[in-house]
């Protein structure tokens, strides 16, 4: 059995469910892979704070000049954003170790250039943590699609605003309330913005994309809108639709070596879609290649156990598994994000529709030349109207306004999954290979 010095940064949710996950578990991981992992230091911003882990106090430190006096190989960093945790990855690449972290913000925005560091230095630095917690989607990617071409990935990567969109559609309450409740439950930070303006799930799509497209990507280039302005009765109006609201991360290449595609906003997906049925903090990514087709990963996306289970796992990787062979990675081009398509339009208006009124609205938006595919108005007369327009352009909104006669408090329109956006993306790819 192999002894193997481990030195952990951060004892915060996920530092401390990776010290509790290697303690409690410890009989496993021997058993499946002959490697004992000593935790020898553990780096915090105060040694003298009330922790929930017992009998850890020799191993506190200030000082990280004195983990990597510990003789740690590996070490596993649970600080999150870019500063210190940027600075100390480096420093224990240098020194020779191999880091484990679950910072999605730093390997986003600067992970090219420490994997290079990792490489120059004879070590590795693995993130599985960083994308959809538990669920192994970097690992189903590098080791398990060695063969494929993955040219799409439509994913739920944020469980935090998944959690507030299921209990605003389950429960009927504003996306404030629902807000407060994901915070009062740990699932949202007091500062939320990360989360629910699409931020956190920008950083995952950069680092999925990076990996499945084998190009850099600037997370600061990415289409990001959040979930701020959903209102109950838009949720309602695309249900009676046919449709749910997710906060979708999206990436498409189109054709081998060529332009990418990336957003994230909140995308209407059919209620048959696989990922209009992924409820509450879950994660899910449904991957596309040209051989193994569909593959679809579903599991928590955050939390302690979650994250700890992931780094563990990385952990055993590092000595179990071979390296990441990638040397470089071209610089992608990246498209804007597309405006035509399908698109769902809803529309607040300040007087009441009638349910009666729909055929001669329809009979108006063909008249203008517009192909609606379906349209609906809020139930008992309310003031809530939307529409799934087949084809779409910026310029509609204001067409629509000045030929229906709706005074219009509020104008929303969504990109709609499985009717524009995949018809689009196929039509360019296939382009493009031909």
């Amino acid at each position: 059995m192999r002894r193997i010095g481990v030195g952990l940064l951060g004892l915060g949710t996920v530092g401390t469910g990776v010290f509790k996950t290697l303690e409690s578990n410890r009989d496993v991981i021997v058993k499946r892979t002959g490697l004992w992992f000593e935790v020898r230091g553990i780096l915090v911003r105060d040694t003298g704070k009330q922790r929930r882990v017992a009998g850890i106090q020799s191993l506190l430190t200030t000082r990280f000049e004195r983990l990597l006096e510990q003789k740690v190989e590996v070490v596993l960093e649970a600080i999150g954003g870019v500063e210190p945790a940027r600075t100390y990855v480096e420093r224990a690449l240098v020194a020779g170790c191999h880091v484990v972290t679950a910072n999605k913000e730093l390997i986003a925005k600067h992970g090219v250039e420490l994997e290079r560091l990792a490489r120059q230095k004879g070590v590795q630095l693995l993130y599985e943590a960083s994308v959809g917690g538990g669920i192994p989607i970097l690992g189903s990617v590098r080791h398990l699609l060695k063969s494929n071409r993955i040219h799409r990935f439509s994913a739920i990567l944020n469980g935090t605003t998944n959690y507030i969109l299921t209990k605003m559609e389950s429960e009927q309450v504003s996306f404030a309330q629902a807000l407060a409740d994901a915070q009062g439950r740990g699932y949202a930070e007091a500062d939320p913005s990360a989360d629910v303006d699409g931020v956190d799930a920008a950083y995952k799509l950069a680092i999925l994309g990076r990996l499945a497209f084998e190009t850099t990507i600037p997370p600061a280039e990415i289409s990001c809108r959040g979930i701020r302005d959903i209102a109950l009765s838009e949720l309602a109006l695309a249900r009676l639709l046919g449709y749910r609201i997710k906060l979708l991360a999206l990436g498409v290449q189109y054709g081998e070596k060529g332009p990418i595609s990336l957003q994230v906003g909140p995308t209407l997906l059919p209620l048959s879609h696989p990922l209009a049925r992924i409820e509450g903090v879950h994660n899910a990514v449904r991957l596309e290649g040209d051989v193994v087709q569909d593959v679809m990963l579903v599991g928590h996306g955050a939390g302690e156990k979650p994250t700890a289970s992931a780094m563990a796992e990385d952990l055993c990787n590092v000595f179990l598994l071979p390296g990441d062979r990638q040397d470089s990675l071209a610089a992608a081009t990246l498209l804007p994000p597309d405006a035509g398509g399908s698109r769902f339009l809803f529309l607040e208006t300040r007087e009441s529709i009638p349910a009666e009124a729909i055929p001669a609205l329809r009979e108006t938006l063909r008249r203008i030349g517009l192909a609606v595919i379906d349209m609906a108005v809020q139930p008992k007369d309310g003031n809530c109207v939307a529409m799934i327009l087949r084809r779409w352009d910026p310029s509609y909104p204001s067409v629509l306004l000045a030929e229906l006669g709706f005074n219009v408090s509020r104008v929303i329109d969504r990109p709609v999954f499985g009717v524009g956006i995949e018809e689009t993306a196929e039509a360019m790819l296939e382009t493009t290979i031909s």
